[in-house]
């Protein structure tokens, strides 16, 4: 399965690195630096982490670092023409092309087909446009971030209700367009909203029969 150009790098990966940068459930991940930042990819997330925690003192040790330097894993000044590859079920690490591990990395995950329908999320929009916040607090439909700090709560409530403002109907229809694609940010989007609708739909139920 692995690309025939990987490198395998003579050190094993880490047990500790994908807490530390926060992977899980994922069998490879790639590590690279882009846009300034200390960023990890398994072909479904991505997301960025602590460069001097953990990104420098990883590249730079001296068990690393001499089999690192022939390869440009991105700079401020330059986007990564390679990236380490992860395996966390063999514990081996690879460097390679950021394309070729980028593609990769695509491929570890099935395609997914979307679980809903154009009309399902327009109603979906129009019911989170058409709701203030107070109604949405008391439908529910905050429970789901689960922040038990009542002033954290209060202020995530506040800033997803200000994001459900610019959800528009076409927005929507590029939404679905990249989840039928098997865009899986698309897809994890769509369903939140959808899973939003749903337990507010629920709870509301729930207030009217008691």
């Amino acid at each position: 399965m692995l690309g025939t150009h990987f490198i395998e790098l003579p050190v094993p990966m880490p047990p500790m690195l994908p807490s530390m940068i926060g992977v899980s459930n994922t069998q490879y991940f790639a590590l690279y630096y882009q846009g300034s930042k200390a960023t990890w990819s398994n072909g479904r997330g991505i997301a960025t982490f602590s460069y001097y925690a953990v990104y420098a003192p990883f590249i730079e040790h001296i068990a690393l670092a001499i089999y690192l330097e022939p390869y440009n894993l991105g700079s401020d000044d330059e986007m990564p023409e390679h990236a380490i590859l992860c395996d966390c079920v063999h514990h081996k690490m690879y460097v390679g092309a950021y394309k070729e591990i980028d593609y990769f990395l695509l491929q570890q995950h099935p395609q997914e087909s979307p679980t809903f329908s154009e009309q399902e999320f327009e109603e979906a929009v129009k019911a989170v446009k058409n709701m203030t916040l107070e109604q949405m607090q008391k439908l529910g439909m905050f429970e789901m971030f689960g922040n038990t700090n009542p002033q954290a709560h209060q202020a995530t409530a506040e800033l997803v209700q200000w994001l459900d403002q610019h959800i528009t109907e076409e927005l929507i229809q590029q939404y679905i367009q990249l989840a039928n694609r098997g865009n899986w940010t698309a897809i994890t989007a769509l369903d939140t909203l959808k899973r939003r609708i749903s337990e507010a739909k629920e709870h509301q139920q729930q207030l009217e029969n008691n």
